[in-house]
C-alpha cells in the first residue's frame, strides 16, 4: 500500500503543481493519498494497478463504484490513472489502461473526470475513445476546480 500512496503523492503533485495552490495540493494528497484511505477504497472493492521499473512504481491506476453525478446504472469510475511523466511515451500508460479496460469489462460505461485544463490527459482519453457527458466541480484540499466528465461505452461481449 506505501508503494501506491507514494506514487500517487508523486504523480499528483508532478501534475498539479503550479496549477493548483500548494496548500491544497499537500491537503489533497494527505486526505486522498494515505495508504489507510487507499486500503479502504480497496476493501469496498476498488480495484488498482501499479506500474513498477525495477520494483520502484511509477504509475498506477484506480478503478472504484462511481461517485459522478453523470453516473447511470452499470457504469464504473475510473478514478485516477497517473504516470511519472518521464515515462510519459514509453507505453505504459496504454497498458494501464488497457488492464482497467479488463477490469471493467462487465460493466457499460467507463466514467472518469479530468481537470478541464488538463490538455495533455484529455487527449489521451479522447484517442482513448471518450466524450465529454457533463462538467463538475472538484474539491483538492478545499479549493473548487473545474473538470469534464468523460466517458467511453464498453463493450460486454
Amino acid at each position: 500500500m506505501r508503494a501506491l500512496a507514494l506514487v500517487s503523492d508523486a504523480t499528483f503533485l508532478e501534475t498539479f503543481a503550479g496549477m493548483i495552490s500548494g496548500e491544497a495540493l499537500v491537503a489533497h494528497c494527505a486526505a486522498k493519498h494515505a495508504p489507510d484511505h487507499l486500503a479502504g477504497l480497496l476493501a469496498k472493492g476498488a480495484r488498482a494497478w501499479l506500474a513498477e521499473i525495477d520494483r520502484a512504481p511509477i504509475g498506477y491506476a484506480l478503478l472504484t463504484r462511481p461517485e459522478l453525478d453523470a453516473a447511470q446504472d452499470g457504469d464504473i469510475e475510473l478514478k485516477k490513472i497517473y504516470l511519472l511523466s518521464r515515462f510519459h511515451g514509453s507505453g505504459i500508460a496504454a497498458a494501464l489502461f488497457d488492464a482497467v479496460l479488463c477490469g471493467a469489462q462487465s460493466h457499460r460505461r467507463l466514467l472518469l473526470g479530468v481537470k478541464d485544463d488538463n490538455h495533455r490527459a484529455i487527449a489521451f482519453y479522447t484517442k482513448q475513445g471518450f466524450r465529454q457527458i457533463a462538467t463538475r466541480r472538484f474539491d483538492v484540499g478545499g479549493t473548487l476546480y473545474d473538470d469534464v466528465v468523460l466517458a467511453r461505452d464498453l463493450d460486454r461481449n
